[in-house]
């Protein structure tokens, strides 16, 4: 089979794909970058979106992204059935999935079959799909990095002796491999659930780039990165489907409440904005209030984004009933993110320094996040010296996991 991919996954991509952060993020950071000069990566660690491990383990596989016949190579990780692989990738939806399954009820052919007649596959993407699955679920599985050992030994959580000495004392002994490194002292358990975690990501990130050599679909055109992380161009696009962001690990539903972020006091004079977004994943958790027509809007863009970046060793804290200062050594404890006017410029130089941040008593993380601020923020934009500084009060109220514009049913 003859299996030729168009282009090389740039990092960005691979990113995108694989759930680790958003087109935002990936756009913040590609703007970011042209100022510093400084690798994709890099950007994205400084802005707390993702932890150099992150990079590392995307890095490592990054490599094997650039034909199909060498995806297919690295498959590994649980077996996955066809539509979960399908679905996890964001090329088809669960309701897509479910339709397909009825229908394969009815006519007793094979789910790839029906998949390929209701037009959301095609044969040369099932083969392929196919291949990745043998590999996954082979006797011998062949060397990959996105084999749990690797990703451990290339995130720098064991070395490879480590992983020599622990496969040795697995074979056999009908043992995970993770439960072999923790009974060694090798890693802790929270490394291994983390390199669960990453590869689960990887190997989505993976399909994505498969699908689209097989035959396209599953991820799209991002900034062109080259693979030391030097951006070379500064398009960005989404390929969200319906209800779920490619890749990702956290499904973000059609908006179904109102969410609002209102300013009672605004000495800047902030763009007005007509989108709200939110979302609560594995990297970050998020409110922003942006300037788009739509969830795929290439253009969009932020006037005010406030985040806090997660991870296996820093959880979300309980924000409940809390008031933060931003600033260190304020009159509370200081705010563990970032609250950022953007003004629809994606700059980062418009920073609030101090001020402070509160979240009402009945706020969940994961649900109905409500709270106000009162903050000053400075624009490095200016060319005035001192740079100036501007007061910014407000309240906002969100439904987690939700965007659209304000009233939107």
């Amino acid at each position: 089979m003859a299996m030729i991919m168009k282009h090389k996954r740039p990092i960005g991509q691979v990113l995108l794909d694989g759930g680790f952060v958003s087109a935002t993020d990936i756009d913040f950071a590609l703007q970011e970058q042209k100022r510093t000069r400084e690798l994709l990566g890099q950007v994205l660690v400084r802005m707390k979106v993702l932890e150099p491990a992150d990079i590392s383990a995307v890095i490592s596989v990054q490599a094997l992204l650039d034909e199909a016949k060498n995806v297919v190579k690295t498959a590994a990780g649980v077996r996955l059935m066809l539509g979960e692989m399908l679905v996890g990738a964001g090329h088809i939806t669960e309701k897509q999935l479910q339709q397909a399954l009825a229908e394969q009820q009815k006519t007793g052919e094979k789910l790839g079959e029906t998949l390929i007649r209701l037009g959301l596959l095609t044969s040369r993407q099932l083969e392929c799909l196919l291949d990745f699955q043998m590999n996954q679920s082979a006797a011998a599985p062949s060397p990959s990095p996105l084999r749990l050992g690797e990703l451990l030994i290339s995130t720098g959580v064991i070395s490879r002796e480590q992983l020599k000495d622990a496969l040795l004392k697995q074979s056999g002994s009908g043992k995970k491999l993770g439960e072999v490194l923790v009974e060694e002292g090798y890693a802790k358990p929270t490394h291994i659930k983390r390199g669960v975690r990453l590869q689960q990501m990887l190997v989505t990130a993976a399909l994505v780039a498969l699908l689209a050599a097989c035959g396209g679909g599953g991820g799209s055109d991002t900034a062109s990165t080259d693979t030391d992380g030097t951006s070379t161009t500064t398009q960005t696009t989404t390929t969200q489907t319906t209800a779920t962001q490619t890749g990702a690990n956290v499904t973000v539903s059609a908006i179904e409440y109102d969410n609002e972020l209102t300013l009672t006091e605004d000495d800047y004079g902030l763009q007005k904005w007509n989108f709200y977004y939110s979302t609560n994943n594995a990297s970050f958790w998020s409110i922003q209030a942006n300037i788009a027509a739509n969830v795929d809007d290439v253009n969009c863009v932020s006037v005010i984004r406030i985040d806090i970046p997660v991870s296996e060793s820093t959880p979300l804290p309980d924000i409940t009933g809390q008031n933060y200062s931003i600033e260190a050594n304020g009159l509370y404890q200081e705010f563990p993110g970032t609250f950022m006017v953007f003004n629809g410029e994606k700059s980062t130089l418009k920073k609030v320094e101090s001020g402070t941040i509160s979240f009402t008593s009945d706020s969940t993380v994961d649900d109905i996040v409500k709270g106000s601020f009162d903050v000053i923020l400075t624009d490095y934009d200016s060319t005035t010296v001192p740079a100036p500084q501007y007061r910014l009060v407000g309240n906002f109220n969100f439904k987690m996991g939700t965007y659209g514009p304000p009233g939107t049913p």
